[in-house]
């Protein structure tokens, strides 16, 4: 590798990260490497392309950015290549020589990125015999890998994200015409994500391909129409919408705690984010800079608007523990913001304190909190269903302890040890599952 060390192996590296940082002429030198030859990258061209503008526009939003951003193809340059690294301002080195791009052809890093997604989507359909539509789509997700992982072979993982990402691209347009733009709020590791025709909002085929081979059915890309059905439907009703305390668009949506005051308890409090339901969708509220100054208006609506929200409540009876089970609507768990209904919940389970728990969406588990020893069963149970995080639902395993309809604390079980779970049979598999 002639002066630079290599940093990661394989063949591409990581689409994540910069392999090398250095320092020339007082500023930083971002080097991104390949090992492939010029025609090993010509055999897989549309991958070539998008994995070279993902690793050439990724760190321009790293905190290196204002340096050098360097591309040294080991094993010759590509003219394809060459393209993208002129159109996206990097330098280029191929076969430990510097190369001039000063006269190479260029283009948008999103027309580029455009044709390589159809391209790419074109040969995954033909290889599949598969069509450009919803229907093809869904059989395209089922001949996906989903045990490959990024750990264990990064470069078929990401292969596998970019193609279901493509076909997921080529099915919308087939439908509702577009074009893939760039990533302008960085949303997508391969920073590109689809506009419909005559839209003005973008979908993430990338992120949600991304989901998908993590969490399986319930990250769809096919629920990226029902999206597109939500376009001219009537706007719904304010929400709140807990999310994970890490969520990664806490930053960017109007939210806050569910509880601010118990922050400092240090225990894992999820986030409230706030926006309108639609039929098969919900709609964030995102940070315009006025938004987030009517949190408390945002909040008394939204947590008004619960009341109409249905659920289903079911009383579980194990052997050494009894607890309710509120389900059967996507914001079930969110009735834990709901005092009229936790005080119903009050006089159903015949306790004045209650112990709460919302393991995951659509989920929210009530118990008497009149009964200490029926505790750690009870957070046992909490932060199973936490921990298994079946279709990247989860939301919390902190249990809280609620009064008059309120939560006023969170519940300890006096150790720092998590309980054990008791073994799972009868309703308590299906909690799991």
């Amino acid at each position: 590798m002639g002066r630079y060390a290599r940093i990661i192996d394989g063949v591409y590296s990581s689409l994540r990260k910069i392999d090398i940082v250095a320092e020339h002429e007082g500023k930083p030198l971002l080097v991104q490497t390949d090992h492939r030859s010029a025609d090993e990258v010509g055999s897989e061209i549309e991958i070539s392309v998008l994995f070279a503008l993902a690793r050439t526009l990724g760190p321009k939003q790293s905190e290196h950015g204002h340096g050098t951003l360097r591309y040294v193809a080991m094993g010759g340059l590509h003219p394809k290549l060459a393209t993208v690294l002129a159109s996206v301002g990097a330098e280029c080195e191929a076969e430990g020589v510097m190369v001039d791009l000063s006269d190479v052809a260029r283009a948008s890093p999103a027309d580029l990125a455009d044709g390589a997604f159809r391209d790419l989507a074109e040969k995954a359909l033909a290889r599949e015999g598969l069509t450009a539509d919803e229907a093809g789509l869904a059989a395209f997700e089922a001949t996906c890998d989903r045990s490959v992982t990024e750990e264990d072979d990064e470069i078929a993982y990401w292969t596998c994200v970019a193609e279901l990402a493509a076909v997921t691209g080529e099915a919308l347009r087939a439908v509702h015409g577009g074009r893939w733009v760039q990533d302008a709020k960085h949303w997508a590791d391969i920073p590109f994500v689809f506009q419909a025709q005559g839209d003005t909002a973008t979908m993430n085929p990338v992120g949600k391909a991304v989901k998908f081979l993590r969490h399986g059915a319930a990250e769809s890309p096919c629920q990226l129409f029902r999206a597109m059905e939500d376009r001219g439907a009537p706007q719904g009703p304010l929400l709140p919408n807990l999310k994970p305390s890490r969520w990664d668009l806490r930053d960017q949506v109007v939210c806050e705690p569910l509880r601010e005051d118990l922050l400092k308890a240090d225990v894992d409090i999820p986030i409230v984010a706030y926006g309108n339901d639609f039929p098969h969708t919900f709609a964030m509220l995102f940070r315009d800079g006025t938004r987030e100054k009517g949190m408390a208006s945002l909040r008394e609506q939204a947590t008004a608007n619960l009341a109409a929200v249905d659920v289903e409540v079911e009383p579980i009876e194990l052997s050494q523990l009894s607890f309710w089970a509120v389900q059967g609507s996507f914001f079930a768990a969110e009735k834990i913001l709901d005092a009229p209904f936790l005080r119903t919940m009050h006089t159903l389970i015949r306790a004045s304190l209650l112990v709460a728990s919302i393991p995951e969406k659509g989920k929210l588990l009530l118990a008497s909190g009149l009964q200490p020893a029926a505790l750690p069963g009870f957070m046992a149970i909490t932060r199973g269903i936490f921990e298994k995080n079946e279709g990247g639902r989860h939301i919390s395993p902190t249990v809280f302890l609620i009064s008059d309809g309120q939560i006023v604390g969170v519940a300890s079980a006096g150790s720092n040890e998590p309980p054990e779970p008791p073994p799972k049979k009868g309703f308590f598999a299906r909690l799991f599952n």
